[in-house]
Order: structure tokens, then sequence, then C-alpha cells
């Protein structure tokens, strides 16, 4: 099974990258395609990341697990998935 992990900030990304790889070596018999993306800081490279999130999941056919560590709550509210109601 692979999955695609992102690793996401508005800095450099190596915070998100660092608790990402540590939650991710639990799941050992999981194939995850590790993709960071630093320097997330306005909301128009917010709007192309939930598109390459949203790719990758049609890609997989599984939803990719994204790990940020992002401050901006505007642009985080962007990265943030659907409300279910």
């Amino acid at each position: 099974m692979k999955r695609t992990a992102f690793f996401i900030s508005d800095g450099t990304g190596l915070t998100a990258e660092a608790l990402g790889h540590s939650l991710l070596a639990q799941f050992e018999k999981i194939d995850f395609e590790r993709v960071t993306v630093p320097y997330i800081d306005d909301e128009e490279k917010a709007t192309e990341m939930v598109t390459r999130i949203n790719k990758a999941s049609e890609i997989d056919g599984a939803r990719p697990l994204v790990f940020d560590t992002i401050v901006n709550r505007d642009i985080r509210e962007i990265m943030l998935p659907p409300k279910v109601s």
C-alpha cells in the first residue's frame, strides 16, 4: 500500500518533517511517499497546495497524510479539509 505524506510549512519545513517522520516510523508496512513543501506563506500557495494534496488523493486512492506547522490562521483555514455535515 502506498500513501503520500506531505510535510508543509510556512518556514523551512524542518519541524514538520521531524514530526511527520517520527510518527510515520510506527507504520513499517506502509510505503510512504514523503513530500516536503516549505514556504507556504500566502493564500495563493496554500490554494495550490490543496490542489496538489487532492491530486495525490486521486492517484493513491487514499487521502494523504498532512503534517503542517503553518501559523497564519487564514492560510491554515485554506489548508483544512472540508467540513462534513
